[in-house]
């Protein structure tokens, strides 16, 4: 079945916490297929704020990778760090889910196994990074027993790891993997066309339980081969960057192949799946793991046993789950 985007309008809405309509999501999910949840979560999820989730209609976008029929769940065989609690109230990171710059700083809470705050806004919100620093943007860190606020994400980073407060340092330096860089940017047009669509394409993201949301990141994210300034412009209405999401859609037995060809490429790349340079586990895990998680999203993507292993370790180690569970 394909499935199509459509911008949505006058659907009835109940009013609810994007955190609780989440849960509740997952939670039905997982009681129809028979799972039974992990304890002992390390980060805490939660919403900035109150808003209204549109009820599911006819016309809703939906879900098109159902779970699979049973999942084991089992505890973490990656081995952390004894836990660190800097004060109450928590630190907190305010972040999107399908953000690779959002995904480092919960990478390097997870690292250290620093007990945190994750907050998912909303894609078109623009009022709580605003009273945060000033403008829209993710990621940002807040600690409030410290009156401390930042951005940048690997600034966050260094700032996090480095502070013995927080536990030991736990990052090698860069080694300016120029071949990692390459990759990305010989693949990018590829799989932006693969990825952008399906990050709004179920609903289920946090930043994009909203229309509003889904709306703000369609309209401000061009698939190729648009440019940003041409795709933001009174050039094209909703209707339109929704029908060039939708012809990306349409597209993935002609792409996916290419994205298959794509990632066997890594499999020369990464070292092992404890850390992807032969130094050992450091930034470049930090933001080859944020760059990779997203391909998860794609549905029949054959990643190699190299990558595949990384990621899942990575996830383990980072408390950053992966989309293997509701690829599009």
């Amino acid at each position: 079945n394909k499935q199509v985007l459509v911008p949505r309008k006058g659907v009835t809405s109940i009013t609810m916490t994007r955190s609780l309509a989440l849960v509740l999501c997952v939670s039905s999910l997982a009681i129809a297929h028979g799972f039974v949840a992990p304890a002992g979560l390390r980060s805490v999820v939660s919403a900035p704020s109150v808003n209204k989730l549109p009820v599911a209609s006819a016309s809703a976008s939906r879900l098109a990778s159902p779970l699979s029929p049973r999942m084991t769940l089992t505890p973490s065989s990656v081995a952390h760090p004894e836990q660190v609690i800097v004060g109450s109230p928590l630190p907190i990171v305010y972040v999107y889910d399908h953000c690779p710059f959002c995904v480092r700083v919960r990478a390097i809470f997870g690292a250290k196994n620093i007990k945190h705050e994750v907050r998912f806004m909303a894609n078109d919100d623009i009022d709580t990074p605003t009273k945060l620093v000033g403008k829209k943007i993710a990621p940002i860190m807040e600690i409030p027993t410290k009156n401390e606020v930042m951005m940048e994400s690997l600034d966050i980073v260094k700032r996090i790891d480095e502070d013995p407060t927080m536990g030991p340092s736990v990052l090698l330096p860069g080694t300016d993997r120029t071949d990692l860089k390459a990759w990305q940017k010989k693949h990018q047009d590829l799989f932006r066309s693969l990825q952008r669509p399906r990050y709004v394409a179920s609903g289920l993201l946090p930043e994009f339980a909203l229309k509003a949301g889904r709306d703000a990141f369609v309209k401000n994210h061009p698939v190729p081969p648009f440019e940003k300034p041409d795709w933001k412009s009174d050039n094209y209405d909703m209707a339109t960057r929704y029908a060039k999401y939708n012809e990306c859609m349409g597209k993935t037995d002609e792409l996916l192949p290419q994205a298959n060809t794509a990632v066997e490429e890594l499999e020369g790349m990464i070292f092992s799946a404890k850390h992807a340079s032969e130094p050992g586990f450091g930034y470049d895990d930090i933001e080859l793991f944020a760059r990779l998680r997203s391909l998860t999203i794609i549905k029949n993507l054959n990643l190699g046993a190299k990558t595949k292993g990384y990621l899942e370790y990575m996830s383990a180690k980072f408390d950053v789950p992966l989309y293997d569970q509701m690829a599009v």
